[in-house]
């Protein structure tokens, strides 16, 4: 008869190990979440654009039907039925209208906050990006610009 093996018996993992995988789980859950967040912004991102210009398109075919821009944002509201007009824009804050106005001003879409200390959840990169997707870029010039407290405005009608 052969003599038992000296030594400790087989356990599984130990301590170490156990704790090196849980740290290689939790990087990839890391890294996996971040990425994650990252297409969620750039999809939100990508929904404000749309609803601009969609919004935009409501009240440029009001103004070619009726012949004059809309008032206020009720004239154009069977138009924009569905959208996201009334529930705000993906960043928070609310949409608004402002007809043209003295001196050629075009109107405005306006998306604000509902005062200076509840800011919309847009950083200026955001606005930067958003300002290439939809415009040319610069935040001082085009249709998309940023305007009262820094909201962003989009411009509609004649070209600015």
């Amino acid at each position: 008869m052969e003599p038992e093996p000296r030594g400790r018996p087989a356990r599984g993992m130990v301590l170490v190990e156990l704790g090196l995988f849980l740290l290689v789980v939790g990087l990839a859950f890391t890294l996996l979440s971040v990425g994650l967040g990252r297409i969620r912004h750039e999809a939100r991102l990508e929904q404000l654009a749309s609803d601009l210009q969609a919004f935009a398109q409501a009240f440029e075919q009001a103004r070619a039907e009726n012949g004059r821009w809309p008032a206020t944002a009720d004239e154009v509201a069977s138009r924009l039925q569905g959208s996201s007009w009334g529930r705000g824009s993906p960043f928070g804050g609310a949409y608004g209208w402002v007809p043209p106005g003295p001196a050629g001003r075009p109107g405005m879409i306006t998306l604000t906050a509902f005062a200076p200390g509840f800011p919309l959840g847009l950083t200026r990169a955001d606005l930067l990006a958003l300002d290439r997707r939809i415009d040319d870029g610069d935040l001082a010039t085009g249709r998309f610009r940023t305007g009262f407290n820094g909201w962003p405005v989009y411009l509609v009608g004649e070209k600015p």
